[in-house]
C-alpha cells in the first residue's frame, strides 16, 4: 500500500512526538536529518518504512538501542496478569475460537506508538468494557476453516502487550487443528512499540508456536527487507495471520498469500481503503473480495 497524501502529516506528527524522547539541544539536528530523509521518501513504499526511517534516527540520537525497553517489559506483565481471567472467559464461551479471535482484535487497540498519546491505564480500562461486545460468529468461519486445511501458519505479530493476548488466539488455533505448523513473527530490532523477540518470549508464545526474527527494524513486514530465514517460512506458508494496521499497509497488495488481517481501523486511510468505519475492529480476508468485520 503505497504512501498515501494523508499519511504525510501524520509522518511529521509522528517525528515531532518522537522527538519528546531526545533533549532539546539535540532536536534541531534530529529535524534536519529527519526533513533530509522525508525528502527523498519513495511514494512507492508503504508509510511504516518511512517511519522506521525516522525512529533509526531517533535512536541514533539517543543513543539506545530501545526507548521503550522499560515499558514494554512493565505492559507485557501488566496483561500477563489479565490471562487466566481472559483464558477462563475463552474457554466458557459458547464458540472459543470466536471469542479468541475478537479478544484478539480488540487487543490491537494496546498500540504505544507516541501519535496516540498513550495511556496504558485508559487502554485497559477500554479493553475491559468491551469484552461485553457481542462478536458475530459468521465472520470467523472462514479462517477457522482455513486453520483446519492450513499445513503452515505464519503470525505476523503487532505490538508490545497485545503479543500477549495473541498467544490465547495461538493456543485456540493450536486446539482446533493440532497438527498445523506454527510459526509467530517479531521484527529484528526494536522500533516504536513494535514486537521483538523479548516480548514474544516474555508472553509465552513459545508454548504455542516457533519465534521468528523477520531480521529487519522497520515497522509492519517489509518483504524486501526481511532476512533469508524469514523470506524462507514466508514462502512455505500456506496460510499468514497478520496483526496490525502496519502489516496490512506492507501486505494488502502482495496478492500471493491467504491472508488475513487483524486491528483496528486507527485512521482515515486504513478506513478509506478497507471501507471500514474508523475505530472498528476488523478481520478482513484477501486475496478474495469477502470481509468479515469482527464488530458488534
Amino acid at each position: 500500500m503505497k504512501i498515501q497524501d494523508a499519511c504525510l502529516p501524520c509522518i511529521v506528527s509522528q517525528a515531532v512526538r518522537c522527538a519528546e524522547q531526545i533533549c532539546e539541544s539535540k532536536r534541531p539536528a534530529f529535524y534536519r536529518a529527519v526533513f533530509a530523509k522525508l525528502a527523498a521518501l519513495d511514494f512507492e513504499q508503504p508509510a511504516p518504512a518511512a517511519i522506521g526511517d525516522i525512529y533509526r534516527l531517533v535512536k541514533q540520537t539517543v543513543c539506545t538501542e530501545d526507548p521503550y525497553a522499560e515499558l514494554r517489559q512493565k505492559v507485557n506483565a501488566r496483561l500477563l496478569a489479565e490471562i487466566p481471567a481472559l483464558a477462563q472467559r475463552i474457554d466458557q464461551a459458547a464458540d472459543p475460537f470466536a471469542e479468541a479471535l475478537w479478544i484478539d482484535a480488540l487487543a490491537n487497540g494496546f498500540d504505544f506508538n507516541p501519535i496516540h498519546h498513550p495511556n496504558f491505564e485508559q487502554m485497559l480500562t477500554d479493553f475491559r468494557a468491551s469484552l461485553t461486545l457481542a462478536l458475530d460468529e459468521d465472520q470467523t468461519e472462514a479462517l477457522r476453516q482455513d486453520c483446519l486445511q492450513a499445513e503452515t501458519l505464519l503470525m505476523l505479530g503487532d505490538n508490545f502487550g497485545e503479543v500477549v493476548i495473541d498467544r490465547l488466539l495461538l493456543e485456540q488455533i493450536h486446539q482446533l487443528n493440532p497438527k498445523l505448523n506454527l510459526i509467530y513473527a517479531v521484527r529484528g530490532a526494536p522500533v516504536v512499540n513494535d514486537v521483538i523477540k523479548a516480548d514474544a518470549s516474555q508472553a509465552g508464545i513459545g508454548q504455542f508456536a516457533r519465534i521468528l526474527s523477520n531480521g529487519d527494524d522497520a515497522l509492519g513486514t517489509l518483504l524486501p527487507r526481511t532476512s533469508a530465514e524469514f523470506r524462507a517460512v514466508y514462502d512455505q506458508a500456506d496460510l499468514l495471520l497478520c496483526k496490525g494496521q502496519a502489516n496490512f499497509e506492507c501486505l494488502v497488495d502482495v496478492p500471493e498469500k491467504n491472508r488475513y488481517f487483524i486491528m483496528k481501523v486507527k485512521c482515515t486511510v486504513l478506513a478509506k481503503r478497507t471501507k471500514q468505519p474508523l475505530g472498528s475492529l476488523v478481520c478482513l480476508h484477501y486475496p478474495e473480495a469477502k470481509q468479515h468485520n469482527v464488530q458488534r
